[in-house]
């Protein structure tokens, strides 16, 4: 790394250069392919939602857009009423006649099923041209406009739907403006300077601006969400300030000491910036291992994150020594009023007293801690998961009022029917069709079922199930689970008829099982791989155990106060499961994040050990030696994670909260409470490596402090 840091401070014109010609380039070249083409699609092959949902667009070409609703609701008189009904009626042909919007249903014309039975509720089909995904946010837009017009003191008009809920998406624009704002204030008080605290800031931008162009261009080869974007733009923002963050420590660390600016710089990525290259990497990898689930949701945001990800990396490597060569002693210009510039790594009274008292408390601190982590865990053992329905939206959103509207003038089950697709031999028999419906309606947990619609080929027929029970309720997977292994066989047996259980609802319980049943291999590959790189890099069993059970402490207890959170509604928003793809994304990312963490306490206290062979000291002196940057790392992380908690999307909601809990239980309780206490306890054993594994490859992200120190601590290492 010396050679590569040397290289980029003796090039630095030339890697600033090089960097505005690839923002610039990727700019033009994303534009130039349309810009983002984002996708909120979700593709589960071979899943029987999956399948319903490509027969129905064969068969049903015209109806296989998305289907949303809207709801009238009287709160003075019937809907039936004549001058409601001219105030409705006119409405509904005006958005019918609107672009991208292919039929819409009247409710007078069927009201034994579009009406409630106290004639107060309403609703009208609105069937478009295209899936949510696909649609404009202007024509969705319009579609809700138009409809609200139609509203007056005693009548309220709602829209619901995954189109309608999309378009209500306000994205990550301003919870990433809040995001910038936390990492600012805690620079500044870190470093005392302006112009230190820039550096990592627009390090940070630089590497999320390019990151942003090249996933523009990945969204026309494979499907992206705009969560994958947001996601990944939050956890680039995070780990870019953090990894710029320890280069810039670094680097003032060295001119304070008399370095030579070009030297200091060098000195950085050849210091710091190996421990920023091997975490990042394994930011990268855990990311990418997403991929293994084969579901689109998990591998757009792994790919969108690894994307940015990698850029920040790359951006603190080349691109920040380049800069900070150029700045030199400048880098602490513009310093704040009543802070003095400070060296960040001098072991402060304070952090030698705390690491003289978890010395000697050492037994006392890990049992207080693991229980506590036992204890935040606990609600995993309860947690409900599933796909927050639009019930869980914020109060004020016209889906989250649509949504109760209808459950409360047909039934909770109403908000998310199931979409029943038959194949018919030919010729069929009609009565087939009408005994399955009758068999099906017969279950306790169907509130109704449709009558068949049948193709003009006569192929295919769709029914549509309502059950008794909420989209997001345990018992409405329990009915679809019923419904495909029982029910449905039952009915359908030696008819030819083959039956298969789509719709949202099903889609969602689908998606949710294959990620489950893929999660604890996830797990495995994961801690597996990580155990095989931290046990190279400190060349010990105890340190990669250690860091393995730590993984899953924080991240099964940062799950269960998430769980704890959303049950009880705690954020404002209404009671809600946790979303199937949290636990998936909360283990990939903050597995990469705690082992970050690791790695950066870890390397200054193998230094101290390779320096003097001294255990404690070692532990004592390293710790020190990186409290105050790793605390400051740890604050921006969870600031910024934080942030996404302050939106009104469940989503962001239960992402930002777990993220932020993680990081600020891994930074305050693991790294700087359990870590050191186990070390204590463990002594010399942190460092043995058993005699049959002494040949393996050899790792060092710090430059060893002599020729004969790495010689004593080769042979230190060696368990005799």
């Amino acid at each position: 790394m010396r050679v590569f840091g040397q290289w980029s401070v003796r090039h630095r014109k030339w890697v600033i250069g090089a960097w505005v010609a690839l923002l610039l380039l990727l700019a033009g070249v994303a534009t130039l392919a349309g810009g983002q083409d984002y996708k909120n699609s979700i593709s589960l092959p071979e899943s029987d939602s999956q399948t319903a949902q490509a027969i129905t667009r064969d068969a049903f070409p015209t109806a296989a857009g998305d289907v949303d609703r809207i709801v009238i609701h009287s709160t003075s008189g019937a809907l039936t009423d004549p001058a409601t009904r001219d105030r409705v009626q006119p409405m509904l042909k005006q958005v019918a006649e609107l672009p991208r919007v292919v039929s819409v249903t009247d409710p007078y014309a069927n009201r034994d099923q579009a009406i409630s039975k106290d004639g107060k509720t309403a609703f009208a089909t609105v069937t478009f041209d295209a899936t949510a995904d696909e649609l404009p946010k202007q024509a969705v837009s319009r579609v809700i406009e138009t409809a609200q017009s139609a509203r007056a003191p005693a009548l309220e008009v709602e829209l619901g739907g995954q189109a309608i809920e999309q378009s209500a998406s306000s994205g990550p624009g301003p919870l990433l403006a809040i995001g910038l704002a936390a990492p600012v204030l805690v620079l500044l008080l870190l470093f005392g300077s302006v112009t230190a605290m820039l550096m990592p800031l627009l390090t940070a931008l630089v590497a999320l601006g390019a990151g942003f162009c090249v996933n523009a261009l990945i969204t026309h080869v494979m499907d992206l969400g705009t969560s994958s974007e947001a996601i990944a733009s939050m956890i680039a923002l995070g780990v870019g300030v953090d990894y710029s963050l320890f280069i810039v420590s670094r680097f003032r660390d060295l001119l304070a000491e008399g370095a030579d600016p070009r030297k200091a710089a060098a000195e950085a990525v050849n210091t710091a910036g190996r421990a920023v290259l091997f975490a990042g990497g394994i930011v990268v990898f855990a990311l990418l291992v997403l991929l293994l689930f084969g579901v689109s949701i998990t591998s757009g945001i792994a790919v969108a994150s690894a994307v940015e990800v990698f850029f920040t990396m790359v951006a603190a490597l080349t691109l920040l020594p380049a800069v900070l060569s150029l700045l030199g002693h400048r880098v602490n210009s513009l310093r704040v009023p009543g802070r003095r510039v400070t060296r960040s790594t001098g072991i402060s009274p304070r952090s030698a007293a705390w690491s003289r008292l978890i010395q000697r408390r050492r037994w006392v601190a890990t049992s207080g801690v693991l229980a506590l982590m036992v204890l935040l865990s606990l609600p995993v053992l309860d947690l409900h998961q599933g796909n927050p329905d639009a019930g869980t939206d914020p109060p004020s959103s016209t889906s989250y009022k649509a949504y109760h509207l209808l459950a409360d003038g047909f039934g909770p089950g109403f908000n998310g029917p199931l979409q029943l697709v038959a194949t018919l031999p030919a010729p069929s028999d009609p009565g087939v069709l009408t005994s399955l419906a009758d068999t099906i309606a017969a279950d306790t947990g169907v509130a109704s079922v449709g009558v068949p619609r049948v193709n003009p080929d006569g192929t295919v027929a769709v029914l549509s199930v309502t059950p008794t029970t909420s989209p997001q309720a345990a018992a409405t997977a329990d009915l679809v689970h019923r419904l495909r292994d029982t029910v449905i066989p039952r009915a359908t047996a030696e008819t030819g008829v083959h039956v298969h259980v789509g719709g949202p609802t099903a889609g969602f319980i689908d998606l949710s099982e294959k990620l489950g049943s893929r999660f604890l291999p996830f797990i495995a590959v994961v801690l597996a791989i990580g155990f095989v790189l931290l046990l190279l890099l400190f060349r010990s069993l105890a340190i990669p155990l250690t860091a393995a059970v730590l993984n899953l402490l924080s991240i099964s207890a940062a799950l269960g106060v998430v769980g704890f959170v959303f049950k009880h509604g705690l954020t404002g928003l209404p009671p809600a499961p946790v979303s199937f793809a949290v636990p998936v994304m909360m283990f990939a990312i903050v597995f990469g994040l705690s082992t970050d963490y690791q790695v950066f306490l870890l390397t200054r206290v193998q230094e101290e050990w390779l320096t003097h062979h001294d255990n404690a000291r070692a532990v004592r002196d390293g710790m020190g030696r990186v409290n105050g940057v790793i605390t400051g790392a740890a604050v921006i992380m969870i600031a910024v994670f934080g942030s996404f908690a302050l939106g009104g999307e469940l989503l962001f909601q239960q992402i930002g909260i777990g993220f932020a809990v993680a990081v600020a239980l891994d930074a305050f309780l693991l790294r700087f409470v359990l870590v050191p206490a186990v070390m204590h306890i463990l002594g010399d054993r942190n460092w043995r490596l058993p005699r049959q594994l002494i040949r393996l490859p050899r790792i060092h992200l710090e430059p060893l402090p002599s020729p004969a120190t790495a010689e004593q601590g080769t042979k230190g290492n060696a368990d005799a």
